[in-house]
């Protein structure tokens, strides 16, 4: 491979989409570039489950065009993307992981793959979910595993581990995921890459599977705090077809990118979220609290008493929902399920209604909880992940990846994940920031500061 070739490969969008304005290189070269690494690589990753090859070098050559004609839509225009196979998409198979919808091919679109596609981004196929998003592996009975690109034996997490493994190995410049228990941030911590879950009701659900309807999120998983906010530009914004979908305004996030964090606290809960992380973990975020301060942050210890129970809360809340979402189907042909998924379902039917409105109601108290702590800070500093990325098969392990994502599920709040680091075996380690209602822009400001002072996101596997 040569120079060149890796340093497209590996390009963010903001850098490439400079390049495809200027017309140094065509949209076309680039979807061909993708299309072939694909046919190289995805055996070994699984990332993909459908590849669109000819929609994407039609939509491809309609963006050449369209930009030679000067008609350049933005940033988006003629980039190269993967949605997660949960995302309705029109004419191309929606199978969400499982065996009950392997045919199922949608008549429209989710509302994010039509507004990207407006945006000018060019569709390469749909990449991995745990089946029916239901899990924090990627490990389909029905598809197979998907594959961690820093080590095959590893997963890439989940439930958006096909974009994760896509992103991060150079099959895609930004992948969309959904998150109801971390399942952007996650992937995005094991593969190295930024993950991000803007607040309950930013980006329309409209034409995704649902998990569960009241924590579930969609954002981009990306190489860069300025894609992610590139990204949600489009993603963003009111939708009367979805029923949650916020009617706020949406701010320029790129615009509000900064360099340094003067005037910043960051706030450091003082409980749960360092309790029993790894070391290498623990190491890599102080050493991330230590470059906050570098770029002039003040770091303060915040407390959120009611984090110890929002194991209870969170799966209280997912289960009930999981289980009516689930009814129909697991009472006529369960056998179509796989064994954890539908262990999870038999689990949920078990939970009494009593249980799902206590939680929805201590929902209301962890809220406040944050927002307390928020009033004093700017945003708070936690890892993603108690560790890296566990195998390919451990289960268990793997159980407990949602633990530090979850309560800004339950809260609704944004958060991003950013790389900060690697472990001694050469795995990425990342750390999570948390922000305000609606305050994307000041959190990917934060992070990109952060970003911008280190090195981890130049970073990449090596497969080839």
């Amino acid at each position: 491979m040569t120079t060149l070739h890796q340093e497209l490969l590996y390009d963010t969008i903001a850098g490439l989409s400079e390049r495809i304005r200027s017309r140094r290189i065509s949209p076309v070269e680039i979807t061909q570039m993708l299309l072939e690494r694909i046919e190289t690589l995805n055996p070994r990753l699984n990332a993909y489950v459908t590849v669109t090859a000819d929609l994407a070098l039609a939509q491809a050559k309609a963006a050449e065009v369209e930009i030679m004609k000067g008609e350049y839509r933005g940033p988006l225009h003629g980039i190269p993307i993967a949605h997660k196979d949960i995302y309705n998409t029109q004419g191309i198979r929606t199978a969400v992981g499982s065996k009950i919808l392997e045919t199922f091919v949608p008549d429209t679109d989710a509302t994010v793959v039509r507004k990207l596609g407006e945006a000018g981004a060019v569709l390469l196929g749909k990449v991995q979910t745990h089946e029916f998003a239901a899990g924090t592996l990627t490990n389909s009975p029905h598809f197979g595993p998907c594959h961690n690109p820093w080590n095959l034996e590893k997963s890439p997490g989940g439930s958006s581990g096909g974009s994760g493994s896509a992103v991060a190995a150079g099959l895609a410049y930004m992948g969309t995921g959904t998150d109801t228990g971390g399942s952007v941030r996650i992937p995005a911590a094991a593969c190295g890459i930024v993950g991000l879950k803007p607040t309950y009701g930013r980006v329309s659900r409209h034409g995704i599977f649902p998990l569960s309807w009241s924590l579930d999120h969609a954002g981009p998983l990306t190489r860069s705090t300025q894609d992610a906010a590139i990204c949600l530009q489009a993603m963003a914004g009111y939708d009367p077809l979805d029923d949650t979908s916020a009617d706020v305004s949406v701010p320029d996030f790129t615009g509000m990118l900064r360099g340094d964090l003067h005037g910043i606290t960051i706030g450091i809960p003082s409980s749960f979220y360092y309790d029993g992380i790894d070391p290498e973990v623990e190491a890599a975020l102080q050493a991330a609290m230590g470059q906050f301060k570098l770029l002039g942050a003040n770091v303060i210890e915040v407390e959120i008493p009611l984090l110890s129970r929002v194991s209870a809360i969170g799966n209280g809340i997912c289960m009930g929902e999981v289980a009516s979402i689930h009814e129909k189907w697991y009472r006529e042909q369960p056998e179509q399920y796989g064994p954890d998924v539908r262990g999870m379902i038999e689990g949920a039917r078990l939970i009494p209604a009593v249980h799902y409105l206590q939680a929805q109601r201590a929902r209301r108290l962890l809220q406040q909880e944050y927002m307390q702590a928020l009033s004093a800070a700017d945003v708070l500093l936690t890892p993603t992940l108690p560790a890296t990325a566990p195998g390919i098969h451990d289960v268990e392990i793997s159980m407990r990846f949602a633990e530090l994502t979850m309560p800004t599920n339950v809260t609704g709040l944004p958060s991003l994940a950013i790389p900060c680091g690697f472990s001694a075996a050469g795995m990425p380690i990342s750390m999570q920031l948390i922000g305000k209602p609606f305050a994307e822009a000041e959190l990917l400001g934060i992070g990109h500061a952060y970003e911008q002072s280190t090195d981890w996101h130049f970073h990449h596997p090596e497969l080839d």
